[in-house]
């Protein structure tokens, strides 16, 4: 028998939350999530919110609301530090710079309206973006709640070896490329690890 508690409710809505906002069904997602988390709030549960407010963040620049969602990440970062959980600040600063990956250097092309609603954050971006993805990588890589050889240096070893290939700097590029596939390789053939061989071979390894 599997006992069904408000925790594994929780979880589980987490989840599918989580995953309608990846599979780009944002409206469906961001609707389960803000009931959920209100819930939360409401009853107290606030350990729930290091799950939900990432993704709620995320779904909001998915949803072309790019500043929005970015200053919802950033002060999820802020309270996370202050309750004291350094690890979830840290992760969420990674999805800060997928965003920013995403916006610098990404092939996907939004809604013209899209760009024209996001013109000033967008150039602000260009401009500041690079910038702000080493120093959060610098803080992630200095955790020492972090295994160096886990996912999430794995994942910020990555995210500088992307930002190196999109500055054209192939040497910096491939030292952290090749790092991050060697910290990653022994989890398997995820998604990351596809990723990552897929940008190792457009710089010809």
């Amino acid at each position: 028998m599997v006992a069904v508690t408000p925790q594994d409710r929780n979880t589980a809505l987490d989840a599918k939350g989580c995953a309608l906002v990846l599979l780009r069904q944002t409206d469906l997602g961001s609707k389960l999530l803000e009931e959920v988390r209100q819930r939360c709030v409401f009853d107290g549960d606030l350990y729930r919110l290091v799950g939900y407010d990432g993704a709620i963040g995320v779904c909001k620049v998915l949803q072309g609301n790019i500043r929005e969602g970015i200053r919802f990440l950033e002060g999820a970062v802020s309270k996370r530090e202050d309750e004291g959980y350094q690890a979830t600040a840290d992760w969420y600063r990674l999805f800060l710079c997928e965003i920013y990956l995403e916006i610098i250097g990404g092939k996907e092309k939004p809604p013209i309206l899209t760009l024209l609603k996001n013109m000033p954050v967008l150039i602000e971006l260009m401009i500041t973006a690079s910038s702000r993805v080493r120093a959060m990588v610098t803080q992630v890589l200095k955790n020492p709640q972090f295994d160096p050889e886990g996912y999430h240096i794995g994942h910020a070893q990555m995210i500088l070896g992307l930002l190196f290939k999109i500055k054209k700097n192939r040497a910096l590029a491939l030292q952290h490329l090749t790092e991050a596939k060697r910290i990653l390789s022994p989890f398997g053939r995820t998604p990351m690890l596809t990723r990552l061989d897929a940008a190792l071979a457009e710089l010809g390894q």
